[in-house]
């Protein structure tokens, strides 16, 4: 028997009156099915932003992409959900109209913009306390049940990385506005398209001032693989166990830096001129990069976060992977997947259980 149906002007699905659900779940389970509810991912084009896409359409769920950029920057997140759950709208930041255009019909909005440096068009506390002041505010007055902003570990309003800073203050001022809001501290993100083995890969492949490393590489860091942290973040929009809470997603593991640099010169058989510039000579270098380089390669501010351990809270409060039912990965158990590219093609297939042995046995 054949009905007709009745489509609205946009495919989201219509949040129902006094419910966190969208429309009732169907299906077996799974990318082809619904989940019955309904997210925005503010920053979704970024780096962990593609997984957090990926980890909910794969769940059913409908996923609202706003995005800023050129098609080239989000024509890939169509394909993580079935026909019609990923609902892509151009927004403008600065535009109230749009923004409620892409939240009105959610029931989880999650805050991933961020920016390691200030742009022609934002400064840091513009990016981080501005714009999520913002999100949080509207997101409040349409009554939406969820909101999830991503901060960092190692946030504070004392620190003297103006990153850090202005985090902390946009933790402040998303619970202003939304004192319900989840605030998620993921540490170091390492994955394929990272700002953390990449870098050392870049240094290796193209720098010409061999690979340096910052604070004699005794910066003590918990890196997390972004698959792991992307699966957190997915499972605030189903679970409650983060409501007004916050989350630290921090590595299962802490390194002196010095060791995964290490780690991936034995995995990669590279052998590079490694040196350890003092904090002026490193902001000088970065001064003199970012003059003549078309984007800017590191940032004075980036150097600054370089000598500041991550360290987890020891609050009994704070939520991690536990609570989701996660394990997280070690860097061991992923570190070839994301270096392989900067062996020589001589190395390309050659096997690195030695060198992981060997590396393991020393630094345990």
């Amino acid at each position: 028997m054949l009905s007709i149906q009745r489509r609205s002007l946009t495919s989201v699905a219509t949040r129902q009156p006094g419910t966190p659900q969208v429309y009732k779940s169907s299906g077996p389970g799974g990318r082809s099915s619904n989940s019955g509810h309904t997210a925005t991912v503010f920053g979704c084009t970024g780096f962990l932003g593609r997984y957090v896409v990926n980890n909910l359409g794969k769940t059913g769920t409908q996923v609202v992409t706003p995005y800023r950029g050129t098609d080239d920057q989000r024509r890939h997140l169509k394909l993580m959900g079935d026909l019609g759950q990923i609902v892509q709208l151009r927004f403008d930041v600065r535009n109230d109209e749009q923004l409620i255009s892409c939240m009105k019909h959610s029931d989880t909005v999650i805050n991933l913009i961020g920016r390691n440096y200030p742009s022609l068009n934002f400064n840091l506390h513009q990016t981080h306390v501005d714009v999520p002041r913002k999100l949080a505010r509207l997101a409040k007055e349409l009554g939406v049940p969820k909101f999830v902003h991503i901060s960092a570990l190692g946030a504070n309003v004392d620190s003297t990385s103006e990153y850090f800073k202005t985090k902390a203050l946009g933790e402040i001022a998303v619970r202003e506005e939304f004192p319900e809001a989840t605030i998620i501290r993921p540490s170091s993100v390492y994955g394929a398209e990272d700002r953390f083995w990449n870098r050392i890969g870049y240094y290796i492949k193209f720098g010409f001032v061999g690979l340096p490393v910052y604070n004699n590489g005794q910066t003590i860091v918990r890196p997390a693989y972004v698959g792991d942290v992307a699966a957190a973040i997915a499972k605030c929009a189903s679970e409650n166990v983060a409501v007004g809470k916050t989350v630290e997603l921090a590595g299962p593991r802490s390194y002196q830096y010095k060791q995964l640099v290490e780690l991936f010169l034995d995995v990669t058989k590279r052998d590079p001129l490694v040196w350890y510039p003092s904090k002026f000579t490193a902001l000088r270098l970065a001064d003199a990069l970012n003059t003549f380089l078309p984007f800017v390669h590191i940032s004075r501010d980036e150097i600054e976060r370089s000598y500041i351990d991550e360290v987890a809270s020891k609050d009994p409060s704070v939520v991690s992977f536990k609570e989701f039912g996660i394990q997280p990965l070690t860097v061991e158990d992923t570190v070839l997947q994301f270096v392989r590219i900067y062996r020589p093609s001589e190395f390309q297939r050659a096997p690195y259980e030695k060198d992981l042995k060997r590396y393991l046995e020393t630094h345990q």
